[in-house]
Parts: C-alpha cells; sequence; structure tokens
C-alpha cells in the first residue's frame, strides 16, 4: 500500500535512510539523524509538497518524496526526488510504484521538471531513474567526499508538464 507519511512512520523511515547514511554514498549525508531531525524535515517538506512511503503487512519498505529544488523563486516548478526503499528489499518494485505515485501527485501541483541528484558510484540508482523516463543533464566529477574517496553527482531530470505553461494549484512559500 502507497499512502502519506505519518508521524508513526518517523522511527521506521528513519531506520530506513540512517542505513544509507552508515552503508553507502547513496547519500552524501555522513552523521546519523534522529527521529527529531526526520521529523523536522518531513514536516517542512509535507507542507508543500507529497512525501510518501510503501507499507507492506505493517511494515514501511520504502518512502519517496519531493522537496525543493532550490530556494529562488523562479525554480518553484521543479521539484527535487528523493526514493529510498529498506535494506533487502530492493528489486521488488517498490520504488517504481512509489515514483510513479510522486509523478501523479507532481502533475496535478504542475510541477514541470522532476530532478534527482545521484552519486556517480550508485549505478542501480542512475539504472532505475533512466528506466522511469529521466536524462542525464550533466556528471558533477569529484563534487563531495565520503567513506575516503571523492564522489560525483549525476544530474538527472524528467520533464512532466512540457506543454503545460499555466501553474495549477502549486503554492510556493519560498
Amino acid at each position: 500500500m502507497v499512502r502519506d507519511l505519518v508521524d508513526t512512520d518517523i522511527i521506521e523511515v528513519t531506520d530506513i535512510y540512517n542505513y544509507y547514511i552508515k552503508n553507502s554514498t547513496a547519500t552524501f549525508d555522513e552523521d546519523l539523524v534522529s527521529y527529531d531531525q526526520f521529523k523536522r524535515k518531513a514536516d517542512l517538506i509535507m507542507k508543500i509538497y507529497p512525501f510518501l512511503v510503501y507499507e507492506e503487512n505493517g511494515q514501511i519498505l520504502g518512502y519517496a518524496y519531493l522537496d525543493k529544488f532550490n530556494i529562488r523563486t523562479a525554480y518553484r516548478f521543479t521539484a527535487d526526488l528523493s526514493i529510498y526503499v529498506k535494506n533487502g528489499c530492493n528489486r521488488k518494485g517498490i520504488g517504481e510504484i512509489l515514483y510513479k505515485r510522486l509523478e501523479a501527485k507532481a502533475i496535478h501541483m504542475g510541477i514541470r521538471t522532476i530532478v534527482s541528484l545521484i552519486t556517480d558510484e550508485n549505478k542501480p540508482s542512475v539504472n532505475f531513474h533512466t528506466k522511469m523516463g529521466f536524462l542525464v543533464d550533466g556528471i558533477m566529477k569529484n563534487y563531495g567526499f565520503k567513506n575516503n574517496k571523492w564522489l560525483g553527482v549525476y544530474y538527472m531530470s524528467k520533464a512532466i508538464n512540457p506543454f503545460d505553461n499555466s501553474p495549477k494549484v502549486y503554492k510556493y512559500e519560498g
């Protein structure tokens, strides 16, 4: 089941994210996040954007959300995508289900472009985004340093409302 994030999900969602902080370069965060830190972040996101979880048998197996791509108002029709699937649950279609639901919500909001920044060694994520219709806009080399190595970043994007010139219900609150 895909649904909106609620407060009782924060512990499981934080655990999923902390796994990737500790064990991968899928995120450039290096310090584990607390329940309170993640809740504050989620609350800010949900003021404007959707934050979804994938639940199966009472357990959160993945989550995805959109967020501001940039604080400057001219970027208000572009959203940044984040998707994380619980370790061991990859390649089961959870990310695709979450993404498709987020894209539908983004279209309804009047978002025109979804952007995703992916570390260059995260080839499964690059492949996933390509499968979802994202294109590589550029590769920034040696932008982050984590786990004692320099990492680049793929900038990938997908135009989802390319011919719609009028904003719908999207409200930007800076």
